[in-house]
């Protein structure tokens, strides 16, 4: 069988079975704050299949199927009726980077997969985790938020006083919500790290250490981030503080986070892919 015929074939039936998959996706990427960067993951991982299909057909390598892939097929059908038969959305959106994974090896072999390795991993990035999960860390991140803070203002002297998720100084008071708790931040800037750690020459195990340290860089940017505003309520009022500077301060969360991360990069001696 001609081997195009067998691409759109298999895409088709690909598109048939994850149809309904797809559009939760969608909506989830339409609704969800923590995933509405779902799209331009989309578009990145295209991106970079784009590019590295490029490479690949510069080769002028012939597909050499590799017969295995049928297992890793397999296990991506299991998991898509596991989470078909539980109504169990993220286990079969999960199960579509298996399935797919396994249908490249099945038909093309190794090196085209070597080239659609990263775009399908990173998809993970767009499928969002199952919300149970989510707001059990956002509460623990809501917690770390609101308590360094508040250490942090009373080791500089300033009457505060913590209860829960609020913060009170001697004229304001603050509530650190689940918003404020950096999870989004978290989420988006573990996909952003991982296309920079992409694009970094340096062996794999300092790759593994920068996404590590991208969790506790985040955690230690919303704190200074918090006791940032909590000083300026402080010196200026609650209204300055969350006005003008809340906003100005969320964006910079995320930049100092980044910052510090290649900056880390630098240091353990990782480079930019010529």
């Amino acid at each position: 069988m001609n081997i195009t015929k067998v691409t759109l074939s298999v895409s088709l039936l690909l598109a048939l079975l994850y149809f309904r998959t797809f559009i939760w996706l969608v909506n989830a990427w339409l609704t969800e704050p923590y995933y509405s960067h779902g799209f331009l993951v989309l578009i990145v991982s295209g991106f970079i299949a784009w590019r590295n299909i490029r490479e690949y057909e510069n080769k002028n390598l012939e597909p050499a199927p590799f017969k295995p892939g049928l297992f890793i097929f397999a296990f991506g059908l299991f998991l898509y009726v596991i989470g078909f038969i539980k109504v169990f959305p993220f286990l079969t959106a999960l199960s579509f980077l298996f399935t797919a994974s396994g249908l490249i090896l099945y038909f093309y072999g190794k090196p085209l997969m070597r080239a659609f390795l990263f775009p399908i991993a990173f998809l993970i990035f767009a499928i969002p985790m199952p919300f149970v999960f989510l707001k059990k860390v956002a509460y623990i991140l809501q917690s770390l938020s609101a308590s360094y803070p508040a250490l942090i203002i009373e080791m500089l002297g300033i009457p505060v006083t913590r209860v829960g998720a609020e913060i009170q100084l001697t004229d304001a008071s603050f509530v650190v919500g689940l918003p404020c708790s950096g999870m989004n931040s978290l989420i988006s800037l573990l996909a952003l790290v991982t296309i920079f750690i992409y694009i970094l020459k340096c062996p794999l195990h300092k790759k593994v250490t920068l996404l590590c340290l991208a969790i506790p860089i985040v955690i230690l940017a919303n704190i200074l981030r918090i006791t940032s505003l909590l000083l300026i309520a402080n010196a200026y009022g609650a209204e300055t503080a969350s006005g003008f500077y809340h906003t100005l301060f969320s964006p910079m969360l995320f930049i100092i986070a980044f910052i510090f991360l290649m900056l880390i990069s630098i240091i353990i001696g990782c480079k930019v892919k010529g």
